[in-house]
């Protein structure tokens, strides 16, 4: 077998297929043919935003000895945001109760809702107001919320009693 003539014809094939597998597009050649591409460069990923994300919760019932005058008293933590407050009960039976607590990243608040409620076992109740208080805290991971938004929910009626503007 001649294998300088099988080698040379190998080489000749390959040399003439060159051109097709070039990877070029005749869509994407720009039409004076200066071998300069006309299509678009590959896209960059995007970059997303990082916003705080919620991690932790908490509320606990506490003396009502020291409520701040405004309902509640909210501030920043270096993880988070802490609310001291009380709610008003319209019985002796009433409970202060974290309604909702949650974090809005397309208007960057996070909004914790407290109220009161009666409590399950309660019999006998006196109808007189209560002040019920309170402290929560909502702990972030990847920054602070931009703003914090304390709402009550309880006898006088559901308003915004709080709001703090966080400096992250």
């Amino acid at each position: 077998m001649n294998r300088r003539a099988l080698l040379l014809g190998t080489a000749g094939l390959c040399a003439s297929l060159a051109g097709c597998s070039s990877g070029g597009d005749a869509a994407e050649q720009s039409p004076a043919g200066t071998g300069t591409e006309t299509g678009t460069a590959s896209p960059t990923p995007a970059e997303t935003p990082r916003h705080p994300r919620l991690v932790g919760r908490s509320f606990t019932p506490v003396r009502a000895d020291a409520c701040p005058a405004e309902g509640a008293l909210a501030s920043e933590t270096e993880t988070g945001v802490s609310v001291v407050g009380c709610v008003s009960g319209a019985t002796d039976c009433a409970v202060a109760r974290l309604a909702r607590a949650d974090y809005d990243a397309e208007s960057d608040t996070a909004t914790v809702v407290v109220e009161t409620v009666g409590r399950a076992d309660a019999e006998n109740c006196a109808e007189s107001p209560v002040a019920r208080g309170y402290e929560a805290t909502l702990r972030f991971e990847s920054g602070l919320p931009g703003r914090a938004v304390v709402v009550h929910d309880d006898a006088d009626g559901r308003r915004e009693v709080a709001r703090i503007d966080v400096d992250a």
